[in-house]
């Protein structure tokens, strides 16, 4: 029950960090979204309107032409683009819902970018708290494997425990599906292999303290790279608006159409 409160804070914790960082620039991209849709969709076409009164020739940038024939476009035929994007949720959601799909999702979780060392790092925390609790309780590996298996419901990591217990069956050793696997680090199976020719519990205790360390290094690397990530989405987000909305605006401020109109 301690494990499993500290685990619950710890991702709680996590959240909350995550959320401080993503939900203000989330905001941010939604506004200047808003912004440069209506933006392309009212005031462009009252700047073109401008223009042809006064009869200057003077054209908009071709980039805001470009991206204001797009969104008419998407506005008339709006049913295509919904259609293809609910078709694609339909499918990838009865796919993770078979065995092959479920499999090749949780495979994603764990090495998907950002995020998936954290993920794999903290299930694998888990089943060693698990194993180690089992250990201290007088199993065997075996049987603290069979038994701890239950804490995860991720089908890669169920995979690598099934390999696990069956390698130990025949004879081999139960640590080497997790390092063929590529998702524990050199430093962790190497001290699994040393817990099993000295005292393993003792060593996946210290297992467990060096894998927190390695878990908080992650986070706090995910809170520093993730802002930068979410300003670059930003930053493109914003030139995007100056060049297709602001761009017309400062030719109209700027007055230089009067010039071709009075030519």
């Amino acid at each position: 029950m301690e494990q499993a409160v500290e685990y619950l804070d710890e991702t709680a914790a996590l959240n909350r960090k995550l959320k401080s960082i993503i939900i203000p620039n989330l905001i941010q991209f939604i506004g200047l979204l808003v912004l440069l849709i209506v933006g392309t969709l009212v005031a462009i076409p009252a700047i073109q309107n401008v223009l042809d009164q006064v009869g200057s020739t003077d054209q908009l940038p071709k980039t805001t032409l470009w991206f204001k024939g797009v969104l008419e476009g998407l506005i008339h035929f709006w049913y295509i683009p919904v259609t293809i994007i609910l078709g694609a949720l339909i499918g990838i959601y009865f796919y993770i819902k078979t065995p092959e799909g479920k499999y090749r999702y949780d495979n994603f979780k764990y090495k998907m970018p950002i995020f998936g060392p954290l993920i794999y790092a903290i299930d694998f925390s888990r089943l060693m708290r698990a194993v180690l609790l089992n250990i201290r309780n007088g199993m065997r590996i075996q049987e603290a494997l069979e038994t701890s298996k239950t804490i995860s419901s991720n089908l890669v990591m169920l995979s690598l425990i099934e390999s696990s217990i069956n390698n130990i069956l025949v004879g081999q050793s139960w640590i080497e599906p997790f390092e063929k696997s590529g998702l524990s680090s050199p430093m962790i199976t190497e001290m699994l292999k040393i817990g099993m020719q000295t005292d393993l519990a003792e060593m996946i205790e210290k297992l467990l303290e060096y894998m927190q360390i390695d878990i908080d290094n992650i986070i706090a690397k995910i809170i520093k790279v993730l802002p930068q990530i979410i300003y670059i989405i930003v930053g493109i987000l914003l030139i995007f608006v100056t060049v297709v909305v602001l761009v017309p605006l400062i030719q109209i401020y700027m007055g230089t159409w009067l010039f071709s109109a009075y030519l």
